[in-house]
């Protein structure tokens, strides 16, 4: 198959061909090894969010406000984000209740058609949106 410059076509989805090699299992087998093998080397460079957060958190420090001291940047978080709650920040109040394990459960009591009980503890996150 050829495209209307008369160059080859992939017979998958019609898009012309790299010019080159010739288009064959072989050569598409060896495409994918390369490309697999890149995106290992690029997963193992690229640190997960996580990661680079804990690291960050636990190893560097930032100058506290009105003074020469250096303080983590975990302890600096948690002090604003005890500031924030306690102006008010509904959010904020309640990012500290759940960290500290005082999230509170939901209990959903349902019958079932034959009168038995049966207790749903929901543990998820009820604000969560997919």
């Amino acid at each position: 198959m050829t495209d209307s410059n008369n160059r080859p076509v992939s017979p998958v989805n019609g898009q012309p061909l790299p010019r080159g090699k010739p288009f064959t299992s072989e050569t598409a087998r060896e495409a994918g090894r390369k490309g697999g093998r890149k995106a290992g080397i690029n997963i193992k460079k690229r640190k997960t969010l996580r990661e680079e957060l804990l690291a960050v958190l636990t190893d560097m420090e930032i100058p506290e406000k009105n003074s020469e001291k250096k303080v983590p940047v975990q302890e600096a978080l948690s002090v604003s984000l005890i500031k924030a709650a306690l102006n008010g920040n509904v959010r904020a109040f309640e990012i500290i209740r759940d960290t500290i394990g005082e999230k509170p459960v939901e209990n959903v009591v349902a019958s079932l058609q034959d009168g038995g009980d049966f207790v749903l503890t929901i543990t998820g996150d009820a604000d969560a949106q997919d």
